[in-house]
């Protein structure tokens, strides 16, 4: 009869241990899907911000926009029982993912990439009026997931989940920044 060898031992015990190893990753709460799926909804409007700037020559940044969104969601913040403070925050990190996609699509499109071969909106009495919904939305489920989980159960869920969507490494970063 042959003595089994350590290694073998060792392999044989630790066999029905190999899969617990990598689990896969729980499902993110309703609070937060709920949350990742208004920042990609709001992020959803960027291509077609950027293509309106695209073709009105328009620069990506617009700062008085910029500051009309964080004093309005500032302004709604304490009726859905947020500091405005807060809520600044995360929206001044909104408003720069989608700057960040809008430059990309407009990098892209300089270099030769596909059109949109669609119409665009107006600004103004369009799109503007969709992101502001957007907004109430995003501020909803923000209202909701704050009190909630601790960010890092958040994040990377968020991430592969905007990933998907098809938004830039760098959108996705800076929409996520304040939960980092």
């Amino acid at each position: 009869m042959k003595i089994a060898t350590v290694p073998s031992l060792l392999l044989v015990a630790l066999f029905p241990l190999i899969g617990c190893a990598h689990r896969p990753p729980a499902p993110p709460s309703p609070e937060a899907a709920a949350l990742t799926a208004a920042i990609g909804h709001r992020l959803a409007y960027a291509p077609e911000v950027a293509w309106i700037k695209y073709l009105d020559g328009l620069p990506v940044r617009d700062p008085a926009r910029e500051q009309a969104v964080l004093a309005a969601v500032s302004q709604q913040a304490p009726a859905h029982g947020l500091a405005p403070e807060r809520v600044q925050v995360v929206f001044a990190a909104q408003i720069a993912a989608s700057c960040a996609e809008q430059s990309l699509r407009q990098h892209l499109w300089r270099r030769g990439a596909p059109l949109p071969t669609y119409a665009p909106r107006s600004l103004a009495g369009g799109v503007r009026a969709d992101i502001d919904q957007a907004n109430s939305r995003l501020l909803t489920a923000l209202a909701r997931f704050d009190p909630a989980p601790p960010a890092r159960t958040f994040t990377a869920p968020a991430r592969r989940t905007l990933h998907a969507q098809g938004f830039s490494p760098a959108a996705v970063d800076a929409a996520l920044a304040p939960w980092r």
